[in-house]
């Protein structure tokens, strides 16, 4: 049977979604911002705020991960090699900054009230992604000098499977959710299910035993720092794709029908015309006018 698209779904089936666990994790927070949009525009206020906390979080942060790499490439008492050659660049960093700054300014011409929370709550998902990325970069640079190129291709192959895995199972259980298909759990998910389970001890096995060996020419207790912090660093990355697949998959798929079918939300939730689009939208489309003047 042709797997379902989980754009495809109709209004009734899309309310399917109000029954994610994981979305409704999102919930309160995006209760809480949407109550800053009320009144169709947020106050002058929140938009201080947002423009602060923009400069200190996804700006301020991510800068000064720029700072720290190159701070580690000058470094002559860093405790472990570096490469030569930086992959975060201040060329990297002002991409990655135009990139965001493109989705904040594209994000502008969303004037539904309705969606203003998701607006927000997507610039946030969007910074966390940078950031992992930027870390993922300093690390990329360390893993370089130190590990074989085996023991990095099978890191990073263990990621992107654990990725797959990840995926995989959120979108089967979304069609399962809003469509109640019922998808068999073939021989590829079994596999890439006991990879993503056992993958990872049966690599860490591997250079621990390689550690050992190695034992007369590198300090144990070190090595052992190292092994951890390269766990630490593995486990954010699958903690942010979880994250995104999970909670912000199914959240952003809520708002991608609210866009799709927005009077039928508009009914389903009670709002009036004025509470739904926001006076400033209403200006400008006269056809939601008339549905006000009928309400």
């Amino acid at each position: 049977m042709k797997k379902k698209s989980i754009f495809k779904a109709s209004f009734e089936e899309s309310l399917n979604l109000e029954d994610d666990g994981l979305r409704k994790l999102q919930q309160e927070q995006h209760d809480k911002t949407a109550n800053y949009f009320k009144k169709g525009r947020a106050s002058l206020w929140f938009c201080i705020k947002s423009f602060i906390l923009a400069l200190i979080f996804p700006i301020g942060f991510n800068f000064l991960l720029l700072i720290v790499s190159m701070a580690f490439h000058e470094s002559d008492t860093l405790t472990l090699p570096i490469a030569k050659h930086e992959s975060l660049t201040v060329n990297v960093f002002l991409i990655l900054l135009l990139i965001w700054l493109f989705l904040v300014i594209l994000g502008k011409f969303i004037k539904r009230v309705y969606l203003l929370p998701y607006r927000y709550q997507f610039h946030t998902f969007t910074f966390m992604i940078w950031f992992l990325l930027e870390i993922d970069l300093i690390v990329f640079d360390i893993l370089l000098a130190n590990l074989a190129t085996w023991e990095m291709i099978g890191i990073y192959g263990i990621i992107m499977i654990v990725t797959y895995a990840i995926w995989n199972i959120e979108l089967r259980g979304l069609r399962r959710l809003m469509y109640g298909e019922i998808t068999g759990n073939t021989f590829r998910n079994k596999i890439a299910k006991m990879i993503s389970l056992y993958g990872m001890g049966i690599l860490g096995a591997g250079i621990i035993i390689k550690r050992i060996l190695g034992i007369f020419t590198v300090d144990m207790s070190s090595s052992i720092k190292e092994f951890g912090f390269l766990l630490l660093w593995i486990f954010c990355n699958v903690l942010l794709v979880a994250v995104v697949a999970f909670i912000g998959l199914p959240y952003f798929l809520q708002a991608y029908y609210k866009w799709k079918y927005p009077e039928e939300y508009r009914d389903w939730e009670g709002k009036t015309v004025e509470e739904w689009y926001g006076k400033r939208y209403l200006k400008k489309h006269s056809e939601l006018v008339e549905k006000k003047i009928e309400d």
